[in-house]
């Protein structure tokens, strides 16, 4: 008995690294029938802190510690909550720890009131802030930042505030425009046919077309993505989303952590 006892405690670790693995990869691949992204097969790729595999069971005073340094603070959500209007305000909705696209929740924080986060999230739409409790998550930071300038068809990388990277555009066209505002990036997902109409690369944010986007079956989130169809970069032609090169949409997929905060200027 006691034999059988020691060795089920032996395979606890074990156990315990394969789960904070599966975390940290952000899991197996997810069909887009099964997520609502397209067709084909995609890879969510997840960039959780390097501590996600203490997430399988965070001590509270832990988990609602808020980093020091410089960097946007995000947060890695590690239980199920409920987001609500404003600190023990209205629900809004209920969250789960993956996204629709099957990666990590990690989301932007843009304000801190006590035991309460103000988060950057599609759940709670364009322009408006979702509270959740600093309790279910583990706060971290990023050191990137991505603008976009919609005049000049744009998208400038910020490392620490020093630009890294300057990217011409495909943005929306004046019938289907890319929403302005503070958004965040959601998902990272790997396509694996870099000659479909989203390419290699594709990073969906927090932001929303008040419109369908036509032959995307994620609805109306807008992403941040690859294009085989280079002639269209530079141009106000897309139904929203921001395209950019295969070699560029695989650098943004390589560097750019989930949560890193997005504004989008006109």
């Amino acid at each position: 008995m006691f034999s059988r006892l020691w060795i089920g405690l032996a395979a606890l670790p074990l156990l315990l690294l394969v789960l904070g693995a599966l975390l940290i990869t952000g899991g197996p691949s997810v069909s887009g029938a099964d997520t609502g992204i397209g067709t084909g097969t995609y890879t969510p790729l997840s960039s959780a802190p390097p501590f996600a595999t203490s997430t399988l069971a965070p001590e509270p005073a832990f988990v609602t510690a808020i980093p020091s340094g410089p960097g946007a603070l995000t947060a890695l959500l590690v239980h199920r909550t409920v987001m609500r209007s404003r600190p023990n305000g209205g629900k809004i909705a209920s969250v789960g720890l993956r996204s629709q696209f099957g990666s990590p929740v990690v989301m932007g924080v843009a304000r801190v009131e006590g035991g309460w986060l103000g988060v950057v999230s599609p759940v709670a739409g364009n322009g408006r802030l979702g509270w959740i409790p600093r309790v279910d998550t583990i706060l971290t930071r990023v050191n990137y930042q991505l603008e976009v300038s919609l005049s000049q068809r744009k998208l400038t990388v910020l490392d620490e505030g020093h630009v890294v990277e300057r990217y011409t555009i495909a943005v929306g066209k004046p019938s289907a425009p890319t929403p302005t505002g503070r958004f965040a990036i959601t998902d990272r997902l790997n396509t694996g046919d870099p000659t479909g109409p989203y390419g290699c690369c594709i990073l969906a944010t927090s932001a929303l077309a008040p419109h369908a986007i036509q032959d995307w079956s994620g609805g109306n989130r807008i992403a941040i993505h690859s294009t085989p169809e280079t002639s269209s970069i530079g141009l106000p032609v897309s139904h929203g989303c921001m395209r950019l090169t295969l070699p560029e949409g695989q650098w943004l997929l390589d560097h750019i952590p989930l949560g890193t905060p997005l504004l989008i200027r006109e």
